[in-house]
């Protein structure tokens, strides 16, 4: 699979988005951007389908409304090059994460319910 990033709330209608979307374009790496349909689609069915919603998608009661960015298929490598990209263009995406063999079953929901666990206990700790 050819490195690809899958975006959720970072569309190219926010300024956010545009920034971010240049940033990746730049760097000829595919995009996906996903919506509340998506939230309870397996994200590695996700990135293999290139996003096609579920024609009768549930969507949460309270969907998630962090900013959220999935990286599939980079080398290390090319992943340092995107992050320092990102630094430089000043974009900070606070909730990220790389697609595993250990997430790639959980839905999109899951995976972005799990970052934002993450971030609060490590600010807690701090």
């Amino acid at each position: 699979m050819r490195a690809k990033v899958l975006l959720y709330r970072l569309g190219a209608e926010t300024e956010r988005g545009r920034a971010l979307h240049a940033v990746l374009d730049a760097r000829k790496i595919l995009t996906l951007d996903v919506d509340e349909r998506h939230l309870q689609e397996p994200v590695g069915r996700l990135v293999s389908t290139n996003a096609a919603p579920p024609e009768h998608a549930a969507v949460p009661e309270r969907p998630p409304e962090t900013e959220f960015m999935l990286l599939c298929a980079f080398g290390e490598h090319q992943l340092d090059r995107l992050l320092d990209d990102l630094r430089r263009a000043d974009i900070r995406v606070a909730c990220k994460a790389v697609l595993t063999e250990h997430n790639r079953n959980w839905t999109l929901c899951k995976l972005i319910e799990e970052v934002e666990e993450e971030h609060a206990a490590l600010a807690r700790r701090d």
